[in-house]
């Protein structure tokens, strides 16, 4: 390498270095100004990983206590201790547990306070029930008559079987036809009709 050629290298890496310190001044110059904000997002940012962690262990310790204490009514529905805690981790499981106990002990009290629910599908449930366990027809009727009832195909079917004991054969007869082919109903329903069932006045 000539002497031109090395003073033109040296040129260079002066130029190269000279960009680097004003890069390193602009950065000193940005920190100082923007210090408060910048130390801010990082505190953000850490203590936002902090929560997540910390939410996600919670959450998964809310859980497993709300899983405890469902095994432990499956082995007791009486234990008061383990429906509290189920109530408190997670209240849906809990109502689905207290209306699961409601139908299978014929508790129509208990279905009415399930029938006030906030969830919609456990209000649902219980009401279809307490119209199944109280035989009201009229009940079965109102709750099939709803836009958003679940088993609306099983309470036109109780209904036209409460019907025909009553011995209202033809109006049985117009709820069953309510009952649309696709459903898992229908061949029930059919058999219903065509046979009717026995009676107090004999088999319609």
């Amino acid at each position: 390498m000539n002497i031109k050629e090395q003073v033109e290298y040296a040129k260079e890496e002066l130029t190269q270095d000279e960009k680097l310190l004003a890069g390193l001044i602009k950065a000193e110059r940005f920190y100082k100004r923007n210090r408060v904000v910048i130390l801010a997002l990082a505190a953000i940012i850490v203590f936002g990983g902090i929560g997540y962690g910390v939410m996600g262990y919670l959450k998964e310790q809310k859980l497993l206590r709300a899983n405890e204490a469902f095994l432990a009514l499956q082995a007791d529905p009486s234990d008061k201790s383990a429906m509290e805690t189920l109530k408190k981790e997670n209240p849906r499981l809990a109502e689905l547990f207290a209306l699961k106990n409601a139908v299978a002990s014929a508790d129509a009290e208990g279905l009415k306070r399930l029938q006030a629910s906030k969830d919609p599908v456990v209000a649902d449930l219980a009401a279809y029930h307490l119209g199944v366990l109280q035989k009201q027809a009229d009940a079965l009727k109102n709750y099939r008559m709803r836009s958003a009832a679940l088993l609306k195909d099983y309470a036109v079917f109780d209904e036209a079987y409460l019907l025909m004991k009553k011995g209202e054969v033809k109006e049985a007869k117009e709820r069953l036809a309510m009952i649309p082919e696709n459903s898992p109903l229908a061949p029930v329903a059919k058999m219903l009709d065509h046979y009717g069932i026995a009676t107090d006045k004999g088999t319609k």
